[in-house]
């Protein structure tokens, strides 16, 4: 629990544009929380250590969207996660601790820069320059938080007062502030929004996929309140998730836009245009800051060994024939060689987020170490907006039009229109356009076999696992870490 209690935040000092447009991750110095900011200098600072424990970590990257995966059982890369059987006295996986810590060692940092950003007076800092910064944190505390809640708590509930909600601290925390009961699912969600929309108000407009931007905020809030919604065949608040979809689809982002070819997007990595928000790690820490799940285990574990005698499917337990006929699979896999020195077998991974894997990457000339984490891609826009239109009312031609217009800006490779002449043709289409277009990037096909059903009536990750899902193991325990010392926090039902 040290890791929770106390939190020696490294954070960055940006003083030129030059860094701000590299973001440097060597540490410079340290804040506790018994030192203070006391200017703008050093609240940019604090707000780039939030960014750090980010890239820092593989449970905001690669390995928590494979167990998402898992857990749909598109794969079974995460055992534990595909088969759900944690509980509080069973933590199956070591993601269920690890995870945890991970998002609160986050949580911390972002505290730390409010709490002090917000005590900074106005001779200390100018007012835009302090909202402006302030939303930057709320944002990523936003982040953070839905992060924890998707893994830890029953963020499915149309019922507000489901108890299984979050832990909401606005302090960082310390060895006397350890016991804190948990919110509701309501007031859960209550403290999300209200932290997202001050960044909508006051955070600046998209400039660098490097930091969070207004244009991040209101796509991760249309995602939270479709994820709930879709879940629970609900249509509240859904118009104002489309409006702020419209919003960022319909603007004008210098630097932000859809790229023709997408190998070059994964090519480019953290470069491309197509990324609203990415985990850029900088050339000196690039190579203890990858993820190692996208750079090592999924090569290393998850591949096919070549030569096969089967499918080469990379992997995929469910969705290998929804991909064959479809000309990004030979974009998004390909071959790539063990990431150990002693290990020269050939694999076929999903080479999008594997590239040519940690040990050739290292020893490339120049290196090629961009493995990114592709939090949310232009293309997604498109798809989000056939979903609100298809669950608002739209015809089905309304509806499928946007994935239509995404495909045909795509030049390599070239995507045929889709033709659905019925909902569930329109339904099932969107569902696979998500899997196809986003598979182990941030997460989202996991969330849409969630609210999507199959033309049984299923939802899709029942019918792709082949099982009716118990709806309390679609969460984590609350883990034995936290349980041992916060004497108030309840355990998530059923988990017991």
């Amino acid at each position: 629990m040290k890791k929770i209690f106390y939190l020696a935040l490294i954070v960055l000092c940006i003083g030129t544009s030059s860094c701000e447009d590299n973001l440097d991750l060597s540490p410079s110095y340290s804040l506790n929380e018994e030192s203070a900011i006391t200017n703008a200098e050093e609240a940019r600072a604090a707000i780039n250590g939030i960014y750090e424990t980010i890239v820092n970590t593989d449970n905001f990257s690669g390995k928590v969207f494979v167990s998402f995966a898992s857990k749909a059982g598109f794969v079974k890369w995460s055992s534990g996660d595909y088969f759900m059987e944690y509980s509080a006295s069973n933590e199956t996986t070591t993601n269920i601790p690890n995870r945890w810590l991970d998002y609160f060692t986050t949580l911390n940092a972002a505290n730390f820069a409010i709490s002090n950003i917000t005590d900074l007076t106005e001779s200390q800092i100018d007012i835009d320059d302090k909202n402006a910064l302030l939303a930057e944190a709320k944002c990523l505390r936003a982040f953070a938080n839905i992060f924890l809640f998707w893994n830890y708590g029953h963020w499915w509930s149309s019922d507000d007062s489901n108890p299984n909600g979050i832990i909401f601290r606005e302090e960082s925390i310390v060895l006397d502030d350890i016991e804190i009961e948990r919110l509701n699912v309501g007031d859960s969600y209550d403290k999300i929004f209200e932290d997202l929309d001050f960044a909508i108000e006051n955070l600046g407009s998209f400039t660098s996929n490097r930091y969070v931007s207004k244009e991040f905020a209101k796509v991760l809030k249309a995602k939270i309140i479709l994820y709930r919604n879709g879940y629970n065949d609900g249509i509240t608040d859904l118009t104002d998730a489309l409006t702020l979809i419209d919003e960022v689809l319909n603007a004008s982002i210098s630097g932000f836009s859809m790229q023709e070819d997408l190998a070059q997007v994964y090519q480019d990595s953290w470069d491309s245009e197509e990324n609203l928000f990415s985990s850029y790690v900088s050339e000196n820490d690039r190579y203890d800051n990858i993820s190692y799940t996208y750079s090592f285990s999924m090569i290393m574990s998850f591949a096919n060994r070549l030569p096969v005698t089967g499918n080469l499917d990379a992997g995929l337990e469910y969705g290998f024939n929804w991909f064959l006929p479809d000309p990004r699979w030979n974009i998004i896999t390909g071959e790539a060689r063990a990431p150990i020195e002693w290990d020269t077998q050939e694999r076929f991974a999903f080479t999008k987020v594997a590239r040519t894997g940690r040990y050739v990457g290292q020893l490339s000339s120049p290196q090629d170490l961009k493995y990114n984490t592709y939090f949310f891609r232009y293309p997604e826009l498109y798809i989000l907006k056939a979903e609100l239109l298809a669950r608002t009312g739209a015809s089905v031609a309304d509806a499928i039009a946007p994935i239509n217009e995404m495909r045909s800006k795509r030049t390599n490779p070239i995507l045929n229109s889709l033709n659905p002449v019925s909902q569930q043709e329109l339904m099932d289409a969107i569902f696979k356009e998500y899997f196809l277009e986003t598979f182990v990037e941030n997460g989202s096909e996991y969330f849409a076999s969630l609210r999507f059903k199959d033309s049984s009536g299923k939802l899709w990750i029942e019918s792709i696992r082949g099982e009716p899902i118990d709806e309390n193991h679609l969460c984590y325990p609350i883990p034995s870490v936290e349980t041992q010392y916060n004497k108030l926090i309840t355990q998530n039902t059923g988990l017991e």
